[in-house]
């Protein structure tokens, strides 16, 4: 068996991240899905979090936090198509938590999104959950 899977981070306007990796974490809408070489097919939406990619020693080698967007995940490759990416290392949480406050009272839909996307990002920072595999 392969010891490790391709993977590929796709934002919509370029391809972020394309290398062979040893594991992925990722969002799935129902809860993290920890994907790895030989993994069955599966086809999942992404709600807002973290994603995170491990190396053959499972060595934590990336992190990245995505809006939502989908997975694809077949034996030899797994696909996220994000509707946005961030390196977790760009984040800034002063920056973060300004922008959470603005949103905090607004009463549109979109602005509840937003909302929930920025709780998220926060939430993102705040976790240490799976950094040592």
């Amino acid at each position: 068996m392969e010891s490790t899977i391709s993977f590929d981070l796709v934002a919509p306007e370029q391809l972020i991240f394309n290398d062979k990796v040893g594991m992925i974490i990722v969002p799935g809408k129902e809860g993290d899905l920890g994907v790895l070489p030989g993994h069955s097919k599966l086809l999942s939406s992404l709600r807002p979090g973290r994603v995170l990619v491990y190396g053959e020693s499972k060595n934590l080698l990336k992190s990245f936090f995505v809006s939502g967007g989908f997975v694809e995940i077949n034996p030899e490759k797994c696909i996220v198509l994000a509707e946005e990416v961030e390196e977790m290392n760009s984040l800034e949480k002063a920056t973060i938590e300004q922008k959470m406050l603005e949103l905090e009272n607004e009463t549109s839909d979109e602005s509840k999104q937003q909302y929930l996307i920025v709780k998220s990002k926060i939430e993102a920072l705040n976790s240490s959950h799976y950094e040592k595999i």
